[in-house]
């Protein structure tokens, strides 16, 4: 990729922060992070002064310099007033990359930012958006996915974006030259986590399967998984079967495609949800949501995986 004079990275996904400086170390020909024509602010920290000096300054035995400010966001109006200044004319040798997790677009120096600065949005990916994230990464990895297979990598890995990526360069080997893989492959070549039994729990308690639920929480539980994060997923899973349960109130038939604009999750997990919503009454949902609010202040009161367990054996009862 060519470096350009400004770059915004937008968005609060780390693992997309660093995959886009990466590359554009690489387009400015940084070798390392001590290299001299590399240099990173905090925005909290620093002057905005010290900022646009560095990003002046001519590369020392290179081509390019790569100035990297941390927070931009972080920054107020008078600062960015300074800042607007050298956008409006930046440095042609200089590579300065803005990173925030939201700037407000309604602020005088967005408009110069937008014009001056190439933006690349780095926000995490909903879960809707989650295979289509896999198979564009899979075929700039040099193979193909189909939408099967990107499914099936999200439910054994989880919305990690970090572990998709590993498990993606492991197929990426696994393809070689025939350059696609399948359901089946994924299955034999990525292991069990976390992500996979969060999603093993949270489908056997929709369907008030007892015994499944216990043992795949005793294997979060072994795995490492704090009751805190645990409660937090099952919230987030019964928060899209009430929505569910909501859309089959409504009556007529939905599609699976509606159903997943609805939901705000890919077709197949839809689907899932769509049946799971069918075994709850909006009353018992009601008390689903009285019973994980409880769940959550025990567990901050100093309770620990007993207080899930309880939760569990009352949800499927």
């Amino acid at each position: 990729m060519n470096a350009p004079p400004v770059v915004l990275l937008q968005g609060d996904e780390s693992f997309l922060v660093d995959r886009e400086l990466k590359a554009l170390e690489a387009a400015a020909e940084i070798t390392s992070p001590e290299d001299m024509n590399r240099q990173v602010f905090d925005a909290s920290e620093s002057n905005v002064g010290e900022v646009v000096n560095s990003a002046k300054t001519i590369p020392f035995l290179g081509s390019r310099r790569l100035i990297i400010v941390k927070g931009a966001d972080k920054w107020n109006a008078s600062q960015w007033d300074t800042l607007t200044a050298y956008l409006e004319k930046p440095n042609p040798s200089t590579t300065l990359v803005l990173i925030a997790e939201k700037l407000d677009k309604r602020r005088a120096y967005w408009k110069t930012l937008k014009k001056a600065a190439h933006i690349v949005e780095c926000a995490k990916p909903s879960d809707s958006e989650l295979t289509g994230w896999i198979r564009r990464i899979s075929q700039e990895a040099g193979f193909e996915v189909g939408a099967n297979v990107a499914q099936s990598l999200v439910l054994r890995v989880g919305p990690d974006l970090q572990l998709l990526y590993r498990e993606i360069l492991k197929l990426q080997v696994f393809a070689g030259e025939k350059g696609r893989v399948t359901v089946e492959d994924v299955e034999v070549l990525v292991g069990e986590s976390r992500g996979t039994t969060v999603f093993v729990l949270c489908d056997a308690l929709g369907m008030k399967q007892l015994g499944p639920s216990l043992k795949a929480l005793r294997k979060l539980l072994e795995l490492g998984e704090a009751p805190v994060k645990i409660i937090y997923m099952i919230a987030r899973h019964f928060r899209i079967l009430t929505k569910a349960r909501y859309l089959k109130e409504r009556g007529g038939r939905v599609t699976p495609g509606e159903a997943a604009s609805a939901l705000g999750v890919p077709p197949f997990v839809a689907r899932k949800a769509m049946d799971q919503a069918a075994r709850w009454s909006r009353a018992r949902l009601d008390k689903v949501v009285r019973d994980l609010l409880h769940a959550d202040y025990m567990l901050k009161s100093g309770g620990k995986e007993e207080v899930v367990e309880k939760l569990i054996i009352d949800l499927c009862t």
